[in-house]
């Protein structure tokens, strides 16, 4: 059985194409479990009202935004399936997707497997280029293969649960890579199948275009926390060092061109990390204990370079 979890946060207006379209599959040994984060734009009822009669379905109500990764976490606790999928909201797929998805699955050996996008508009596959992180945790698109897609994920309910899946201390932004990453150090082997997916937002890392204060404050507050649960202690000493002089020079940068809100998100991503140092610490104690493999075997999969540095230029030609 797989059990798909989709987490939801007023997302009702991409409801009915998404649910229809799981509800259609070929493949029928699945359920669904629906989360919903506390949605004020009527998400629930309409989810009860429209498919309250599948069998398969499962409605979890948070009275709080757990984020992202809280959201799976809170709807994984209730799921029956061996096999866990995590879909994105603003997805539909066709009717053979789970069919072909687990086809692939288990002709392979592979512990996580990603599908590939095509535009929800007009369907054109997006995101041909396979997409890594450089030494500083921030995607950077690339050949080389780090993780997987992370608006649609199938793992085995055993390995999600034995990797500590995803950080609820990640509100939103960077719990993929964290996890990925935490995938890697314990050998785990994962891959971008050629099933694809119709995504909304496929293709919308690029929130520099928009200068958004909340996406810059938790890429702020994960990424650091991300970088001190997984490196060894030796590659932290010339790391962090390095990390913390570009968030100055980034602090200097936005106050340039009068961004002061953004600039400030760097120091409340510091105070963020300070505030969690003990729960960060703990979990870094984990994944040190149980990892499989040293940092220089992440290190073949990783840009040596600034990514964020290479955007932000791109953002200073655009403008």
């Amino acid at each position: 059985m797989i059990s798909v979890i989709i987490v939801n946060y007023n997302g009702k207006k991409w409801l009915e194409k998404c649910l229809n379209s799981i509800f259609d599959q070929t493949y029928r040994d699945y359920e669904v479990i629906f989360v919903d984060n506390n949605s004020s734009d009527d998400s629930i009822d309409f989810v009860n009202n429209r498919y309250g009669n599948e069998s398969n379905l499962k409605v979890i109500k948070s009275d709080k935004n757990l984020g992202f990764a809280g959201g799976n976490n809170l709807g994984i606790k209730y799921a029956s399936g061996e096999h866990i999928l995590l879909l994105n909201n603003d997805t539909y797929v066709e009717e053979n997707f789970l069919e072909k998805l687990v086809d692939f699955y288990n002709n392979n050996s592979f512990n996580l497997v990603g599908c590939k996008q095509r535009n929800y508009y007009s369907k054109e596959l997006i995101n041909d280029i396979i997409g890594t992180i450089d030494i500083f945790g921030f995607p950077t698109p690339n050949k080389l293969l780090f993780g997987s897609s992370g608006y649609c994920m199938l793992i085995s309910k055993k390995d999600y649960v034995d990797s500590m899946g995803l950080d609820n201390n990640f509100f939103m932004y960077c719990e993929d890579i964290d996890w990925f990453w935490r995938l890697n150090l314990l050998n785990k082997k994962m891959t971008i199948s050629d099933v694809y997916i119709y995504h909304a937002s496929g293709g919308s890392s690029g929130e520099f275009k928009s200068l958004n204060y909340k996406v810059f404050l938790w890429r702020n507050q994960n990424t650091l926390q991300m970088l001190l649960k997984n490196y060894s202690w030796y590659n932290l000493l010339w790391i962090l060092p390095i990390y913390f002089i570009q968030n100055i020079f980034e602090i200097i940068f936005f106050l340039l061109i009068l961004k002061p809100k953004i600039a400030f998100s760097y120091i409340e991503g510091w105070w963020f990390n300070i505030k969690n140092f003990d729960k960060i610490i703990e979990k870094r104690k984990w994944v040190q204990n149980n990892r499989k493999i040293p940092d220089s075997e992440i290190f073949k999969k990783m840009y040596f370079g600034s990514g964020k540095v290479k955007t932000l230029l791109n953002y200073i030609k655009n403008k």
